[in-house]
């Protein structure tokens, strides 16, 4: 007898209908559910693309408007998991969960490092400048705003920096709670506590601003000082950010009183650019099969999903900008190179600057000659006998294969800016003793003829070959009272009652049928400008005597030689064209007479306070017999050695080499007591030779560096959308390339 139930079914046919329901509602509802999933994984997608686009835009659009990126590329020190470690500033230090957490919600966190996820955009000087400092108008209605802390408004023309700066970086949503994904289990186990990933922040603010100081030296002075709200500043001045470069700022770890103050203030100014939810800005290296994570040590392999790098620029001829331009006109000027050498961009960090000499030839070659020059750091810097830095090598190709790691030192260019820029005395002599106590270069003679050194403007993306002549010196003491600069100086007469003209000097005096001065030319009673004048006149009659100054042989005011010295100098030296700047007596009639002023240059035959000169050497007789001199003047003469007891190497061979200075000549006006001191600036680019026409006499410069003038902005968002999937997130990839276009070069 059948069973029946209530419905009047049996129980086998109603769990039969039960059964055909579930089916059809499977068949129904499950490509429903499928459906909603696929629809959301699209939306995610969608949506991160979006997001992508829209925060990549905006990040290119302001690296555009920017007027300059800072450089992020130094090494800062740091701590990482307890232990002393050095980062680069662009860089910032997180915490993840560490080794064996994937399955424990709750996971122990290690630290570990997110290169280039920080970037600082210098803004364009905004707004009114002309108010009292600290106060700024407001654009929109011409009052004074107290809560202005930077000018706002149209930018300042022509586009400069300004004072505020626009900070991306990458930081918990939460900084104050740790790194929570409750979605993948790949760092972690799953959890239904809510997310706490990594957002992309945006920051706007003034380093520096206008308040009363609070530093131990008891200077309470308003001036610009550290912004506390966002840094830190020197205890004792109060006038330096301290951390500013710091990878710990947006980590909270309690490491100075104020931090979570601090990193509150970061917060609450921040705006969000990615989602707040459900968007991670890293990404762990992890097995797609076992979903295992590839580990270093005990700290996970994190990709950071947004990176800003430099682009690479690599062998970019840098262009010689002009050697001398209309009013500097000099003979033989094709042997003159320009000082000054840009690439196409500016901004560099890890620059390698390379300099292949006038006439260099590949490795291999006939000649021989394949030796250059590199600028690079070394990769012992640091280390005890090390460079401190950056620094000129001469390389050898046939001693080693690379550039990179070896040559010989001959310019520290660490050394040269680090006394450039805190006054120190002297610094290119302190560059060449530097480099030379390390790399007894200075012995070699092959290198001293080819030497170039250079110092680097990494902001303007330049090479400068040229240096002053007031950074030539002895360290050890200080330059003379009357000569502060340190210049070349050479007296015009012995005193105020000595000065003579030929006919005049006492000293001259009857010999047979001829006058005389007795005496050598190159004794020290006839160093002065119009004593050997006299000297030339009366002894070498069959001379156009001429009354000059030889830069290359008259030392600085402490005595140290000029590196135009055809001695101790260096062959490639020679002057930058209309760098000189030439002081001497008046010689012109009236109250002023004697009264140092400054000379006026000609490159004709010079009057009364004007001089001509030769920036490098000019082509030299075949014959110097030809020039009127006589055998016993000409005896012992070597044109290519230098003899200052000589009469033609001494005082007829000068007036075709780099460094002659010719004064007036009139034998009938003596120049009035006083001392001449000579400014200038000497290069080592160029032949300092005479070239035949058409050959080029620089050298040749190429720089492989990386340049913050054009940024690439790399961006990965991952959004873990809401599905009953296996939660992978939907990933979108957008690449943006920004070039500052503001930057002052």
């Amino acid at each position: 007898m059948r069973r029946l139930s209530k419905s009047g079914f049996t129980l086998i046919e109603l769990l039969t209908v039960m059964a055909i329901s579930v089916v059809l509602l499977t068949i129904i509802v499950v490509p429903v559910f499928q459906t909603f999933n696929f629809t959301r994984s699209a939306q995610a997608f969608s949506d991160a693309q979006d997001r992508a686009r829209i925060v990549a835009d905006r990040i290119a659009r302001e690296i555009g408007n920017a007027a300059s990126v800072r450089n992020t590329q130094n090494v800062v020190a740091t701590t990482l998991n307890g232990n002393p470690a050095s980062v680069l500033a662009n860089s910032l230090i997180v915490k993840v969960p560490k080794i064996g957490s994937q399955s424990n919600p709750n996971p122990t966190l290690i630290e570990v490092v997110l290169p280039y996820v920080k970037l600082d955009i210098v803004k364009p000087a905004e707004g009114d400048y002309s108010q009292s400092p600290g106060q700024y108008k407001n654009p929109n209605n011409g009052f004074i705003d107290p809560t202005l802390l930077a000018p706002r408004g149209q930018p300042v023309l022509p586009v400069a920096p300004g004072s505020t700066v626009v900070r991306y970086f990458v930081g918990l949503r939460d900084p104050f709670n740790a790194y929570n994904n409750p979605y993948d289990g790949i760092l972690m186990g799953r959890s239904g506590s809510r997310d706490n990933l990594f957002v992309l922040y945006r920051v706007e603010f003034q380093p520096y601003i206008y308040r009363a100081g609070t530093g131990s030296n008891g200077d309470i002075s308003s001036r610009w000082r550290p912004n506390p709200t966002y840094f830190l500043s020197d205890p004792v001045t109060d006038t330096v950010i301290t951390n500013f470069d710091d990878p710990r700022f947006f980590l909270w770890d309690n490491a100075y009183p104020n931090k979570k103050t601090i990193i509150q203030n970061w917060q609450t100014h921040a705006v969000i650019q990615t989602e707040i939810n459900r968007y991670d800005m890293i990404q762990p290296v992890y097995d797609k099969f076992s979903h295992q994570v590839t580990y270093s040590g005990d700290a996970p392999l994190i990709v950071p999903l947004i990176q800003f790098r430099p682009s690479h620029m690599s062998n970019d001829p840098a262009m010689g900008q002009v050697a001398s331009r209309q009013g500097e006109e000099t003979n033989n000027g094709a042997a003159i190179g320009p000082d000054v050498y840009r690439t196409q961009y500016g901004l560099w960090t890890n620059q390698i600057a390379r300099v292949w000499p006038q006439g260099w030839a590949p490795a291999g070659s006939a000649s021989g000659f394949n030796q250059y020059f590199v600028g690079r750091n070394d990769p012992s810097n640091g280390k005890s006998g090390a460079p401190p830095g950056y620094s000129v090598y001469f390389y050898d190709p046939s001693v080693s294969q690379t550039d990179y790691n070896s040559g010989q030192e001959c310019f520290d260019i660490f050394t040269y800016d680090y006394v450039s820029a805190n006054s120190g005395l002297y610094p290119f002599t302190q560059a060449i003793n530097a480099a030379n106590n390390r790399s007894l270069w200075l012995e070699n003679q092959n290198i001293r003829n080819l030497f170039v050194p250079f110092d680097m403007n990494t902001a303007k993306g330049a090479l400068v070959t040229s240096f002053n002549i007031s950074e030539v010196g002895d360290p050890s003491q200080s330059p003379p009272a009357s000569n502060p600069q340190n210049l070349p100086s050479v007296l015009s007469s012995p005193d105020a009652l000595s000065v003579y003209s030929p006919i005049q000097d006492p000293n001259r005096v009857l010999a047979g049928s001829t006058y005389v001065i007795n005496g050598n030319f190159y004794d020290p009673a006839f160093q002065t400008i119009n004593e050997l004048f006299n000297w030339v006149a009366i002894n070498a009659p069959n001379i156009t005597p001429e009354r000059h100054i030889d830069l290359r042989v008259t030392p600085n005011g402490d005595g140290t030689a000029s590196p135009l010295s055809p001695v101790s100098g260096f062959a490639k030296c020679t002057i930058v064209p209309g760098s000189e700047v030439v002081y001497g007596p008046d010689q012109l009639p009236g109250p002023n007479q004697g009264n140092t002023v400054r000379y006026v240059r000609t490159t004709h035959n010079p009057g009364p306070n004007q001089y001509s000169i030769n920036y490098t050497d000019q082509p030299e007789p075949a014959d110097y017999a030809l020039l009127g001199l006589s055998p016993s003047q000409l005896a012992g003469f070597k044109p290519g050695v230098y003899d200052g007891t000589n009469f033609c190497s001494a005082l007829i061979q000068p007036r075709f080499k780099k460094g002659y200075i010719k004064l007036n000549s009139d034998p009938n006006y003596p120049i009035p007591f006083g001392q001449f001191q000579v400014s200038y600036r000497f290069q080592f680019n160029g032949s300092g030779a005479n070239v035949p026409a058409g050959v080029n006499a620089s050298d040749v410069f190429a720089v492989d560096y990386d340049t913050r003038q054009l940024i690439s902005v790399q961006l990965t968002i991952r959004n873990y959308p809401q599905t009953t999937n296996i939660p992978n997130p939907q990933t979108a990839t957008v690449k943006a390339t920004a070039s500052v276009r503001n930057v002052i070069r």
